[in-house]
Order: C-alpha cells, then sequence, then structure tokens
C-alpha cells in the first residue's frame, strides 16, 4: 500500500473516532440533563406531595378546632369564618398554620351550616404564598342545648298558677289560638271558685301573615273561658317544675353567668344566650324601666324580646310581684317566685304574647291587659327558641373527609 492510502485510512480513523466522541458526548449530555430533570421533577413532586400534606394537616386542624367551638357555643344558620372577616357565631381567627417540612404558611377558612338536626363543619386550607395548594376536611355534628324545656313541654297557657287566679276586673282580654284551648291553669283547682273567669274576654286569633304580632284583622270569634289543673302542687317552685326541666337556681345561674341581670331591661331581643333574664326591680314596671332604643315588626323601645325572640323573666321573691303596665310589651314569660306577693297585687297595662307563670294565687287582672297565647312548638324547638346554652356537640359517626 502506499502512503497515500496509508495517510487516507488515517484520517478516515480520525474522523469516525471524533464523531464516536462526539455522539458519545451528546449521549452523555442527554442523559445528565435528563437526570438533571428527573431530579427537578422529583423533588418537585417531593415538594408538591409534602405540601399538599401540610394543607390537609391544616385544614384537619381547622376542622378540630371549629368542632371544638361547636361544642359549646350557638352556630347561626349558616355563619363563614375567615381571618378578616368574623361574623356573629365565629371563633377567633388563629395565626397561619406552617409547615415544619416546608416552611410555608396556610390559612383556613371555616364554614358552619346549620340542617335540620345538624351542623356541618367545612375547614377549607389554602397555601398563603401559593393559593393552588388547597384542601378540604368537613364533618357533622349534633349540638346538645342545656334542656329549659323537656322533650315534649310546650308553652304554658296564658294564665298559670299554682295557686288561684281571682278577681279579674276591667275587661282583660285573652287570645287563643284554638277552640277550645287552656286560658288558665291552677296547680290547686279548677274550680269556678279558684279559676272565676270574672270579667276576662276571651277570642281566637289567627296569625295570618306568620309574624307573630296580633295585627288589626286577626282577631277572631269569642271562645269559652277554658281552665285545667297541672299536677306537683302544693309543693316548693311547683309551678316552674310543672312548665320546665331545668330547675329554678340552674336558670337563675344562667342568666346571672350571661350577664343578664337587669333592674332596667333591655329592650328588643336578646343579644346573647340564653334568652333567661333575672329581673332585681319591685315595680311597678313601664317604658322608663326598659333600656335601649329598638324597632322592628311587633318591636319598638317599650318591647322586651321579639316574635321569633320570646324571653324568659325570672322576679326572684325577694322583688315581690311587680305588675308590668304603661303598655309595655312582653314576649315570652313572665315568672314571679313569690309565693304570697301577687295575692294581693292588680296588674295592668301590657301586652303579654306568652305567658305569666305564678308560685301561689294571682288576684285582679284588670283593664288594658292582652294575654296572647303562642306556639313555638315543643321540647328542643322551645330550647333553640329561648337560646339555651350548648351544653356539648357530638360528631356523626361516618361523616367524612375529603382527602
Amino acid at each position: 500500500m502506499n502512503m497515500i492510502g496509508i495517510g487516507f485510512m488515517r484520517r478516515q480513523q480520525g474522523a469516525a473516532t471524533l464523531i464516536v466522541v462526539i455522539v458519545l458526548s451528546i449521549v452523555m449530555g442527554g442523559v445528565a440533563l435528563t437526570t438533571a430533570r428527573t431530579g427537578v421533577m422529583e423533588q418537585q413532586i417531593v415538594g408538591n406531595d409534602l405540601r399538599a400534606r401540610e394543607a390537609q394537616e391544616a385544614a384537619e386542624a381547622g376542622l378540630e378546632y371549629g368542632l371544638a367551638w361547636a361544642k359549646s357555643n350557638t352556630i347561626p344558620n349558616n355563619v363563614t369564618c375567615a381571618a378578616g372577616s368574623l361574623p356573629n357565631g365565629c371563633p377567633s381567627a388563629l395565626p397561619p398554620v406552617v409547615g415544619t417540612s416546608t416552611g410555608e404558611s396556610y390559612n383556613y377558612l371555616l364554614t358552619f351550616t346549620k340542617g335540620s338536626d345538624a351542623i356541618r363543619v367545612t375547614s377549607v386550607s389554602q397555601g398563603s404564598n401559593d393559593a393552588s395548594i388547597t384542601a378540604q376536611s368537613e364533618a357533622w355534628v349534633k349540638q346538645i342545648r342545656k334542656s329549659l324545656f323537656g322533650s315534649g313541654m310546650t308553652m304554658p297557657p296564658p294564665l298559670a298558677a299554682s295557686g288561684c287566679i281571682t278577681g279579674t276586673k276591667g275587661s282583660p282580654t285573652t287570645y287563643l289560638l284554638g277552640v277550645g284551648n287552656l286560658v288558665a291553669a291552677s296547680g290547686t283547682s279548677a274550680s269556678s271558685t279558684c279559676l272565676p273567669q270574672g270579667h276576662m274576654n276571651v277570642n281566637l286569633w289567627d296569625d295570618a301573615n306568620n309574624n307573630g304580632v296580633l295585627d288589626t284583622g286577626e282577631t277572631g270569634v269569642s271562645d269559652n273561658y277554658n281552665v285545667g289543673t297541672f299536677p306537683g302542687c302544693p309543693g316548693t317552685e311547683c309551678a316552674w317544675n310543672n312548665y320546665f326541666e331545668m330547675s329554678l337556681s340552674d336558670a337563675k345561674q344562667e342568666a346571672t353567668d350571661a350577664g343578664h341581670v337587669y333592674t332596667s331591661i333591655p329592650c328588643g331581643p336578646p343579644n346573647s344566650s340564653p334568652s333567661i333574664y333575672v329581673v332585681n326591680n319591685s315595680g311597678p314596671i313601664n317604658s322608663s324601666d326598659i333600656t335601649g332604643s329598638c324597632s322592628g315588626v311587633g318591636i319598638d323601645n317599650r318591647t322586651i324580646g321579639g316574635p321569633n325572640n320570646p324571653v324568659l323573666l325570672i322576679i326572684p321573691s325577694g322583688y315581690g310581684c311587680p305588675k308590668f303596665n304603661g303598655s309595655i310589651r312582653v314576649y315570652g314569660v313572665i315568672y314571679y317566685e313569690t309565693a304570697t306577693a301577687c295575692a294581693t297585687n292588680g296588674f295592668g297595662g301590657a301586652e303579654v304574647y306568652g305567658a305569666i307563670l305564678i308560685e301561689g294565687d294571682a288576684y285582679k287582672f284588670n283593664a288594658n291587659t292582652k294575654f296572647i297565647e303562642v306556639d313555638h312548638g315543643s321540647g328542643d324547638a322551645l330550647n333553640d327558641i329561648f337560646q339555651m346554652s350548648v351544653d356539648d356537640a357530638t360528631r356523626i359517626p361516618g361523616t367524612w373527609k375529603d382527602f
């Protein structure tokens, strides 16, 4: 082989070597790039998994906080609680949850949705710096209220006393929701001697527009003076014990703990639970004893409670039997603890949507007084409308979490 041929072959070998080197370099570069990308993707996946787990844990933390709140606090029909917006019924906002693995912080949103028999508590967490990181967890709870009224218990009749109700003068009027409903009940006797009609007028009424107020045109025909008895008397607080499940001392304590002990009574519906007031006022109680400015359907500055927000007013025995007059309107129950003072004291000038309940005898209901029967249901429905405090909340088994 001549020298020219040898040189040509050497050049071909060099070119082949170069090509192999280049190809290997490209392959190695691709492998390195792929490896780098795979590493980055794995880091991203791991990071996303960590953030997703932290977001779920944050949602779980929010849910547990919401469930703990529901164990002892009244929940409105539907309320959403965010850090910058805490309407009535929301717990205090907690600071963002910080993940220990990533350092990411998470805010959460609590929503309470009240159903017919239970409350759905929903917690949604979201990354503070990345809103795409989110998780949700929810559970249903049933709140157990303290029982002012027991199962099956209803509102007392317009007038109820452990003793007798006599001497009615001046044509006061009782308005009943149905024919044959009781005007008055006694723990002693239903005789005409113990529960005489006197000058009491009796009419039917129909809440045609369902606003809880006796409006013009809603008065019907007259009815009989229907009376009855209740058991347990004579006995200490026997009238109270017949119509309420909670003891009188516990009810007073509930009012005291809530700051609902008054000499002057705030107008309108209660602004906190429970709807129980202790009234330390020997009366007469008139518009000058009601404070604040109130308005609404059936509500003004002389109104205690509201059509759908009745109040239980407890007059302790030390304050006797003060009459309510001066065109005062009361939604709820007025309870007189005294066993003697109402036997000689007249009543007059008030509208009572609910009942007057007396330990002992009552004497001389008189003109310009209206006793209006209302129906707020029974048992738990009454405890709800009187805003009884929440005693506990039970998590319903089988309610699920959205992972």
